[in-house]
């Protein structure tokens, strides 16, 4: 089964560091994460836990084959000029083994920095493109209305240049990803309905099609829909995402009945074989990559285990 958005190329899975636990401990997670075949593994810049590159950097610097995608970097607290410098040097240390996602930023946090712009969409568009510009090797001058630079080009380009990624979920800045950025990554509440959607409105080129699902692997599908119902209402309801709650047919605000059903379409919840259907689902709508986000209180535990009951199925289904 090859995804919808990747002609020919076996579509993949990764998990995410959760921002919550110790940086320190990313090294040998990391590790483990390549030891059991994952994909790739995404590092997130939460404030105010751990800065996204030097966490990003730990976890390519442990391992050697997995790929390691940062996501996501708020754009109005980066300069592009400054985060293209440090991306080229993590692009050149670790060829084709390393991607960053551009957002917005949580408007609460960004509001407590004071980085809470007016219009977020231009900054997020004239971040991307310059930041991408200035990796191919191009000398820039531009003026817009976030981003100054006069006579701007890097002395040590990547020769591959990282992929640029946005993370967005509403039609605006899906439209902006389909025009500007190298993929789009979905938030962790789309059903295989939103996936579909986000890459039509995208555009007829998305990119990389990555979508982030909670796991929560259990013995039978009872216990793992109960342990993670409470995260994924939370989610639905809290108005951050009304288009994925919309597609999920559940009202833009969250409100409707989410079944049993219909929540393992969401989130890969129960048994093993539950969960591998989950991630076939999301395969099947057109996600390039499937990067799970483990309950709370045993995640990596939660990844380990799925790693060894879970994954090996997929990589047959998939071949």
């Amino acid at each position: 089964m090859a995804a919808a958005g990747a002609p020919g190329q076996r579509p993949r899975v990764g998990l995410r560091w959760d921002p919550r636990w110790d940086p320190l401990e990313l090294p040998e997670i990391a590790q483990t994460a390549e030891q059991l075949g994952y994909d790739e593994l995404w590092t997130v810049e939460d404030c105010f836990s751990a800065g996204g590159l030097t966490s990003t950097a730990l976890a390519l610097a442990a391992t050697e084959q997995i790929e390691v995608g940062l996501g996501l970097l708020p754009a109005i607290v980066r300069n592009p000029a400054i985060a293209a410098m440090e991306l080229a040097v993590l692009g050149r240390a670790y060829p084709g083994r390393f991607l960053v996602a551009f957002g917005h930023g949580v408007s609460d946090w960004m509001q407590q920095i004071g980085a809470r712009p007016a219009n977020r969409m231009p900054v997020l568009e004239e971040t991307v493109e310059v930041v991408r510009a200035l990796l191919r090797g191009e000398t820039l001058t531009v003026v817009g209305n976030h981003v100054e630079l006069h006579d701007v080009v890097l002395e040590h380009p990547p020769a591959e240049p990282p992929p640029i990624l946005i993370g967005t979920t509403g039609p605006r800045g899906l439209e902006l990803a389909g025009r500007a950025a190298d993929g789009i990554i979905v938030v962790e509440v789309a059903c295989p309905a939103a996936v579909e959607w986000a890459r039509a409105t995208a555009g007829p080129d998305p990119g990389r099609v990555i979508v982030y699902c909670f796991l929560s692997l259990d013995d039978d599908d009872a216990a793992g829909i109960a342990a993670i119902r409470p995260q994924v209402e939370a989610w639905m309801k809290s108005g951050a995402f009304p288009d994925m709650a919309e597609r999920a047919g559940i009202g833009r605000d969250g409100s409707g009945p989410l079944s049993d059903d219909l929540l393992q379409t969401i989130a890969a919840a129960g048994s093993p074989a539950s969960c591998r259907r989950t991630i076939e689902g999301l395969w099947a709508a057109g996600a390039d990559s499937v990067v799970l986000l483990p309950r709370q209180g045993d995640g990596i535990a939660q990844y380990e285990r799925f790693g060894r009951e879970v994954l090996p199925a997929l990589r047959e289904s998939a071949a």
